[in-house]
């Protein structure tokens, strides 16, 4: 018996062996054919250097006219010996500091990586070689799989056997692509610098060494404070490795970033550059530099091509008019957008996009923005509209002040005067500061972020009082697509650029349709586009009054560095903003009422036709369903739905003021912002610490009506003139009630609107601006002025005493 088992048992054990046998041989096969086949496909050196340029790809405005013809640049390989070693030492100190101790794979470095990824929570380090960058780069796909991986670990290694490390050096910087373009050193000295590799200083060195892990995003034509961060990380890093001196690494980090001008690739742009350069980086983002350049894509894109050159004649009109009357006007930009379908109509980002002084930064769209000053008001006035206040709600303009540290701040109106009770509408369309303020305090201003955010903003938010008077900046893109809202009844629509992508065989590789929700509810909304249409009519913008259901806000920020105007038909909303890059003060009188309306009006005159040609071309029944849908009134529980969306979906974030990353302990300077939920940031401050000191991750609640943000809105000091609680804050779908201050009154004690419609919409009693020294009706250049409530019959003529002489708008 024992000898029966014995023999099965040595039978199983050397089946077991058999088998294990078997499966070391079959890997051993399998990785043996993987090693052959990768060998087989590797290049000989001037396959390397044999690149062409493909087929180009095209991009058409939505009228289809050729805006760009875009190739990839004729790369021109360089030596190693004629490129910089500082750039040489950037590259290896920032993307593989053990270049020259690895054997192709850096098992050390992808330890590290997978340690932080762990300890951070997210990807945060990759743990490929500069040879596996190499391999995947030009070899392979950048599709990632687990055969692609193996590809790439063994092809790297397969060269490093092949090619000495100069030589694999050299191919990388003739081969990585460095954004706007640029395919090689060479290329991105040239498409950033104007100059050769070897003319390059180290500071610029260090920003093209950082440009190939987000070429992108970091690029300094898109998004120059980025790039400029990330090549003070690399001056840092190169540094602590010995490749310079701190001594060395701090000059560089206070040079001037002076760049040449961008031409993306061999792009022959013809028509709207800004417009193609923020095509092409989605586009690169999307589907990578290699499809785009060299793909043969054909782009069908949003811009019509009429409107965009009567915005680009009216805004150079007007800035060349306000620089015969002294006006110290730089730049400019406008922005339009389809509120119906977020389609991207007009946008221009500069006077002169061939202007070497920062002609192709796009400020339309790009960067951190400009303060919106007044502009940023309605934002203020739809979160009291839609929790319970009213347009004739009773605000005090007078003196008010808070402590700032160990000063007061006091803020006041543009013109220093304090007008004492006014209604909301007034305080609207006067573009009153203290009672925006008040406003603000009641409301509070979590609340307000978070309405804004909903709208369309999607730059931070900084947590103060001054938010009322727009301090934050903002896009002319993100404005113009959150007044939006207001014209479609309360339904924002996400911008879009690209309609259509068309790759080789007439493949439909990207489709992109209108993506609509319901941001505020359509009471609010008509509310407020109501209030707006009396800016227009009645306040700082009625130099845009030409325009048939034109509504609007002006918007000018502190010592006259920035003037808006910002306005909405129910067909397009638009944006227009001036000022100047130092941010220099523009002088006395530049107002958003008197440079900015007339830019957005020439603007309108030659959209609005168009834009009723193309709705006669449409079926009937497609407009009375877009209709419907946005005329859609909203329950109770609706509007209960859309509050509590509106406050889960903002988060707040502790900020670094120098990287704009999270905050770690180490950050000198920190602030809390809010961010809309998924476009806050993810990685930790690299300028002061690791992600192990992360403070930055803090959410809070938007804050209930009663709160104030401890620490963040002092209260106010006794200069006599309390914030005054609404005297009938009726929501819109009640009559009347308890209000967020515990208040009860009747809709008619305070003038209130009906319920579900504006405010004094069907009034025969008409509020009229009169100036005070003709007893006309004011105009854009009467001094002194004054609302009054008269019978429509009885409103008399415009004022003829003041002309353009005058030269103020007032309006902020």
């Amino acid at each position: 018996m024992r000898r029966i088992r014995s023999r099965r048992l040595r039978v199983t054990w050397n089946i077991i062996k058999i088998c294990i046998l078997l499966l070391m041989a079959g890997t051993l096969g399998l990785l043996a054919a993987t090693f052959y086949s990768v060998s087989k496909v590797l290049p000989t050196h001037e396959d390397i250097d044999a690149w062409v340029p493909k087929e180009a790809t095209l991009i058409y405005s939505s009228d289809g006219a050729l805006l760009a013809q875009v190739y990839e640049e004729n790369r021109e390989p360089v030596p190693i010996t004629e490129i910089p070693k500082q750039l040489q030492d950037a590259t290896i100190a920032i993307e593989d500091s053990r270049f020259y101790m690895h054997s192709g794979i850096d098992f050390r470095g992808i330890l590290r990586a997978l340690v932080e990824n762990v300890r951070s929570g997210r990807v945060v380090q990759g743990g490929s070689t500069l040879t596996q960058q190499l391999a995947r780069n030009i070899y392979l796909s950048h599709r990632r799989t687990v055969s692609r991986k193996l590809q790439e670990i063994l092809l790297a290694r397969e060269i490093e056997r092949r090619l000495s490390k100069e030589e694999i050096l050299e191919r990388y910087l003739n081969q990585v692509y460095y954004g706007s373009g640029a395919y090689g050193v060479k290329a991105a000295a040239r498409t950033y610098f104007g100059k050769p590799p070897s003319k390059l200083t180290l500071a610029e060195c260090a920003l093209i060494a950082g440009l190939p892990k987000k070429p992108s995003g970091w690029s300094p034509y898109d998004d120059k404070e980025a790039a400029i961060r990330r090549r003070n990380v690399v001056l840092t890093r190169m540094a602590e490795l010995g490749y310079i001196t701190e001594e060395e690494a701090a000059k560089a980090k206070t040079e001037e970033v002076r760049l040449v001008g961008i031409q993306y690739g061999r792009a022959r742009v013809k028509r709207a550059p800004h417009f193609v350069d923020y095509v092409l980086k989605q586009l690169v983002d999307k589907w990578g530099p290699d499809e785009v350049y060299r793909g043969g894509l054909r782009v069908e894109t949003t811009l019509n091509l009429q409107m965009q050159e009567a915005a680009e004649k009216a805004l150079i009109r007007e800035v060349q008019r306000a620089r015969r009357e002294g006006k110290k006007v730089g730049q400019g930009a406008v922005v339009a957008v389809d509120p119906h379908t977020g389609h991207i109509k007009v946008m221009v980002g500069s006077l002169d996009y061939r202007d070497p002084k920062g002609g192709m930064y796009n400020r339309a769209a790009q960067g951190r923005g400009r303060q919106p000053g007044s502009a940023f008001k309605p934002f203020v006035y739809t979160a009291a509209i839609d929790n319970g206040y009213t347009p004739n709600t009773i605000l005090q303009d007078t003196p008010i002040s808070f402590p700032d540290g160990d000063k007061v701040w006091a803020p006041k109106n543009l013109d220093g005067k304090f007008r004492g009770p006014v209604t909301m509408r007034q305080a609207v369309e006067q573009s009153m500061n203290i009672p925006a303020i008040r406003m603000l305090q009641m409301v509070g201003v979590d609340k307000v972020i978070a309405y804004a955010q909903r709208m369309g903003i999607r730059s931070p938010l900084e947590r103060n009082l001054s938010l009322a008077i727009g301090t934050s900046e903002v896009t002319p893109l993100e404005l113009a697509s959150a007044y939006g809202c207001f014209a479609t009844g309360g339904l924002h629509a996400k911008p879009i650029a690209i309609v259509r992508v068309i790759g080789r065989n007439d493949r439909v590789m990207e489709e992109n349709r209108p993506s609509l929700t319901r941001a505020i509810p359509y009471e609010t909304a008509k509310v407020m586009a109501d209030i707006l249409r009396g800016v227009v009519t009645r306040g700082t913008g009625r130099r845009a009054h030409v325009i048939p259901g034109a509504c609007g806000k002006t918007g000018t920020s502190q010592d006259l560095r920035d003037a808006w105007f910002v306005g909405f038909t129910k067909d397009l909303s638009a944006a227009v903003w001036v000022g100047n890059d130092d941010y220099t003060p523009m002088g006395p009188s530049t107002f958003g009422g008197s440079t900015c309306a007339p830019v957005w009006v020439g603007l309108m005159q030659t959209a609005l036709p168009i834009i009723a040609r193309h709705q006669r071309a449409q079926p009937k029944a497609d407009i009375a369903r877009r209709e419907a849908q946005e005329r859609q009134v909203t329950t109770p529980e609706e509007r209960q739905r859309i509050r509590q969306e509106i406050e889960q979906n903002t988060v707040f974030r502790v900020v670094c003021l120098e990287s704009e990353q999270l905050a770690v302990r180490q950050c000198p300077r920190r602030k809390r912002v809010g961010f809309p939920r998924g476009f806050e940031p993810t990685e930790t401050c690299v300028l002061h610490g690791t992600g192990a000191d992360d403070v930055g991750v803090q959410e809070a609640p938007v804050a209930s009506d009663s709160e104030r943000p401890s620490g963040h809105e002092p209260m106010p000091l006794d200069s006599g003139g309390a914030a005054s609680h609404p005297a009938s804050p009726v929501r819109p779908d009640q009559e009347s009630g308890p209000t967020a201050h515990g208040n009860r009154a009747s809709s008619g004690a305070a003038g209130g609107a009906a319920s579900g419609s504006p405010a004094g919409a069907s009034a025969r009693i008409e509020e009229v601006t009169i100036c005070t020294s003709s007893n006309k009706r004011a105009n854009e250049y009467c001094p002194e002025v004054e609302v009054r409530k008269m019978p429509e019959s009885q409103i008399p003529g415009v004022c003829t005493l003041h002309g353009a002489s005058a030269g103020a708008d007032g309006g902020t």
